[in-house]
């Protein structure tokens, strides 16, 4: 339905994030803080709690966790894909440019141990080898240029996508054929106000939500998603900002 149901109350108006990972090994969200730089913070799911680690000495916007803890950053500066230690957000060196001057805000693991991205210029989809950096497009634009912002997968390789970040429309899809199968899930929703988001992540089912920022306020919250398999396998978290009126 895409209803928000908050979970942390507002956080502080001021505050922005992108990139939201979830970490199989501590059961907690890890995010990029990007409100007075480059932060990496975590969301504690069980205490309800958002800290910053520490900050990162790269300008990522997209962090990726695979289901091994190992984290992956797509660095801003160089385009680089980049290894990063989550206990002090040190960056390791670039595997490679991933393309070009395109910005990723959207990078997840897909179950099977691929990582996906989407391409923010161009709205494709694509995969990025974690050994070149290389970003390979799965096909033609699967949306509007600009519009694609956050991407995650339920544990049964169901991608989650938020295909437009200003109708904050949700999306589930087949991330090999996103235009054949993909099935409106709904648009955010919290009390009557519209939202858009820039990133999504699936967490375990007794998780809640990722600060709202809106017009502004911040706040955690969780969506209620359309489809049926995704109660049993997690809850999608969200990083909001209530739209200005």
């Amino acid at each position: 339905t895409g209803v928000v149901t908050e979970v942390v109350a507002a956080i502080d108006a001021s505050q922005c994030f992108s990139g939201p990972a979830y970490n199989l090994k501590d059961g907690k969200i890890y995010v990029v803080d990007l409100t007075v730089g480059f932060d990496l913070a975590v969301f504690d799911p069980v205490a309800k709690t958002l800290s910053v680690i520490d900050s990162f000495d790269c300008t990522p916007l997209a962090l990726a966790i695979d289901a091994s803890g190992n984290a992956w950053v797509w660095d801003d500066a160089d385009n680089n894909l980049k290894p990063v230690n989550l206990e002090n957000a040190a960056c390791g060196t670039g595997v490679g440019v991933v393309s070009g001057t395109d910005y990723f805000f959207g990078m997840a693991f897909a179950p099977n141990g691929t990582l996906y991205a989407s391409n923010y210029d161009t709205g494709q989809f694509g995969t990025i080898s974690t050994s070149t950096g290389a970003f390979t497009p799965l096909g033609s634009s699967a949306m509007v240029a600009s519009d694609n912002s956050g991407l995650t997968f339920d544990s049964s390789g169901i991608a989650w996508v938020v295909d437009d970040d200003i109708e904050a429309e949700i999306y589930s899809a087949d991330i090999t054929d996103y235009v054949g199968t993909k099935q409106l899930s709904g648009q955010l929703d919290f009390t009557g106000d519209e939202y858009y988001s820039q990133g999504i992540v699936v967490g375990p089912t007794d998780s809640p939500k990722l600060p709202d920022t809106g017009s502004a306020s911040v706040a955690l919250g969780v969506t209620g998603l359309a489809a049926a398999g995704v109660i049993a396998l997690g809850v999608a978290l969200m990083i909001l900002r209530r739209r200005a009126s």
